[in-house]
């Protein structure tokens, strides 16, 4: 039975992961550190924090935040590294603390059993953005596909193991309503799953879980973004083989509200221009992170021709030929198809391709081909 269940455990940690664009150390620090203790994995604790700084926006800009916190831990802390496993900013970009492999600084009496995410910025009295969050999970859901972190791990505030008000009272209550948040330790009651009237079901419910687990990015609805009903609708056979990338060659966006008046405006062009009945694509990603819905999960686009039938089509808004969507955006594309494998309405042998790929186009643009191309699971 003890086997079973690691079986079960192990195949919902691997089958859906995706990993985010993480900025390595090497690439963002110039300072020469000296922490060389190993952290056994995987770890059964994720603890949020806050910079309690200013947050930042951009690469550059959270770079040299993360510059300013190691220099304070360092200088004035006194310690070997900068203290957090990971930092992510409001842009949704991830930038490598001391990473999976190293026991961190940023929970005493936890360190050598968390992987510490520190939020940058001050958390009190506002949230961080949905692409920071976003951010997070996707962090979280590598971190269990790459065994670092444990598929039954809890998920804790600073505060929850030491005399702090960090992450801050906002932040804090957002994690409290997150799927794996537990204020005190505590671990799941197996020993008492050895009887037989319990067992099936919670076989049935941690197969479950493993969609709860992985999660899902942010997506707005199409009655969130403004979109029209649609004049016709064809069933989408599930799980498809194949997920389509694309870029809608437009203007970019970068806020909720200027990513929903692009989706407006695609879908207008779509139907009035192309004479289809529908925005063309499943879904859309813009450069704030979040995914908006198109013709969604289940219902057939109109973006690729004779692979309509059998695939998803995700279009970032925006031109990348001359470079790539943020990580933000990036982010949220992975996210987004890990959550397709784990609703099982993408399979998880899925083969991702480019929209040239498939048909003579330019589309995607070549900077954010190239970046596919280093995707798991990419066909051309």
């Amino acid at each position: 039975m003890t086997r079973l269940l690691l079986l079960l455990a192990t195949v919902c940690a691997v089958a859906y992961g995706e990993c985010p664009n993480i900025i390595s150390k090497s690439a963002w620090s110039i300072k020469k550190t000296g922490c060389q203790t190993a952290l056994k994995s995987p770890v059964p604790w994720v603890i949020f924090h806050h910079s309690d700084t200013p947050p930042c926006t951009s690469k550059d800009g959270c770079i040299t935040r993360a510059r300013n916190i190691l220099d304070y831990h360092t200088g004035t802390q006194g310690w070997c590294d900068i203290g957090y496993n990971f930092l992510i900013g409001s842009d949704g970009t991830i930038l490598e603390g001391r990473g999976w492999s190293k026991v961190g600084a940023h929970a005493k009496g936890f360190n050598s059993m968390s992987i510490g995410i520190c939020f940058i910025g001050n958390f009190q009295n506002g949230l961080p953005s949905e692409a920071a969050i976003n951010a997070a999970k996707s962090l979280i859901r590598c971190g269990v596909e790459l065994k670092k972190i444990k598929v039954n791990y809890t998920v804790k505030g600073h505060k929850d193991v030491t005399s702090t008000s960090c992450p801050g009272d906002a932040l804090y209550n957002n994690l409290k309503k997150w799927d794996r948040f537990m204020a005190k330790t505590g671990t799941l009651p197996y020993a008492s799953l050895l009887c037989p009237g319990i067992m099936i079901p919670f076989l049935l419910l941690l197969s479950l879980s493993c969609m709860v687990i992985h999660g899902c990015p942010t997506i707005v609805t199409r009655a969130q973004w403004g979109g029209k009903n649609p004049s016709c609708r064809s069933r989408l056979n599930t799980p498809v083989p194949n997920v389509i990338i694309h870029h809608t060659e437009g203007a970019f966006c970068s806020s909720r509200s200027t990513c929903s008046a692009q989706v407006r405006n695609i879908q207008n062009y779509h139907m009035k221009t192309r004479g289809w009945c529908d925005i063309g694509y499943n879904f859309l990603i813009g450069e704030d992170g979040l995914v908006y819905e198109g013709r969604g999960w289940t219902s057939r686009g109109a973006h690729a021709t004779s692979y309509n039938p059998i695939s998803s089509g995700i279009s970032f808004i925006g031109s990348f030929t001359n470079r790539a969507p943020n990580n933000a955006a990036l982010n949220a594309a992975r996210s987004l198809i890990a959550c397709g494998v784990s609703k099982n309405v993408i399979r998880g042998s899925y083969a991702l391709k480019g929209h040239r790929n498939v048909m003579s186009t330019s589309c995607p643009g070549n900077s954010l081909y190239k970046v596919i191309q280093r995707w798991p699971h990419f066909k051309p």
